[in-house]
């Protein structure tokens, strides 16, 4: 999408009915249970068919023109985003977004202030956005780049480059190597662990750390490949596996002392099985809150 002008004084009716709806969708995103089928429903509502498989917002979310976002696979967004996308905003796969970043792809003519100059903003593969971060028009953050909290990006910011600052400036390139071996499995299986079901089955969790030694965030469980999900007696997840081996896992598997940051992990799609539940759990001092656990119908 080429730079464009926008006259909001001659928007059309449909244009201007159009915010509004968007604005009330918002609305109810933004007051609705957050990880539940409601409010999954409510941001499919707002992007449709342009929000990839697996990725999640945090509310609240702030958008104008979201028809013209397109959000990829895996991606993380926390919560008070402000999206201007009139010029359009897209965002590849594997991308992380901390908390109150704005994103802009619309500017105000400096002498006629309802006049909108529009450049789109691309945001690349397995970028991440730091806290309070501000992505201006015309900007295309690059792949596996790291844009530090509460810089104000003006310019691209090049593939595996970090940015601080305001305006943004280039302090370190990363070591593009260092991606490469974290394809290797010896690297994986350092965070990819395994369990036995019963007859030998083998089934696959994913954690995130934080922190030292144990603390961890989130542990997601992956059932054995072709494992079909079953109710079980006590209503915890259960699966039937290709033999017709039935087999289920008790929540309070793989429990462990979490760190206070709650922020999902991307199951890497190189292990076998398909992810099938998600436990959080929180530790406020030395006090270890209940953890909050669902289970996923999409596995």
């Amino acid at each position: 999408m080429e730079e464009f002008v926008v006259d909001l004084r001659k928007l059309k009716d449909t244009d201007k009915q159009r915010a509004v709806t968007l604005e009330q969708k918002l609305f109810a995103l933004n007051h609705t249970m957050p990880r539940t089928d409601e409010y999954m429903a409510a941001i499919k509502d707002i992007f449709g068919e342009h929000f990839g498989e697996g990725s999640y917002i945090v509310a609240p979310l702030s958008a104008v023109c979201a028809e013209n976002m397109v959000i990829g696979k895996n991606v993380y967004i926390n919560s008070n985003l402000l999206a201007m996308a009139r010029g359009g905003i897209t965002i590849e796969d594997d991308v992380q977004i901390a908390g109150n970043v704005s994103i802009l792809s619309n500017n105000h003519d400096p002498y006629e202030r309802q006049v909108l100059t529009c450049k789109p903003v691309l945001i690349k593969k397995a970028a991440w956005i730091g806290a309070g971060a501000t992505i201006l028009p015309g900007v295309t953050v690059g792949k596996h780049a790291i844009v530090g909290a509460g810089s104000v990006v003006t310019k691209d910011v090049p593939d595996y480059s970090l940015v601080v600052g305001n305006p943004a400036k280039v302090v370190k390139t990363l070591d593009e190597d260092k991606f490469e071996k974290a394809l290797d499995p010896a690297v994986i299986n350092s965070y990819v662990g395994s369990y036995n079901f019963q007859g030998g089955e083998t089934g696959y969790f994913s954690m995130k750390p934080y922190g030292e030694g144990d603390s961890l965030a989130e542990i997601r469980f992956l059932a054995p490949e072709g494992a079909e999900k079953i109710e079980c007696e006590n209503g915890e997840a259960g699966w039937r596996l290709a033999d017709g081996t039935e087999l289920n896992i008790s929540k309070g598997m793989f429990t462990r002392r979490l760190g206070d940051i709650i922020e999902p992990v991307i199951k890497d799609p190189r292990e076998p099985g398909k992810m099938i539940a998600i436990a959080y759990e929180v530790t406020d001092g030395d006090m270890t809150l209940e953890a909050e656990w669902s289970f996923l119908d999409d596995f």
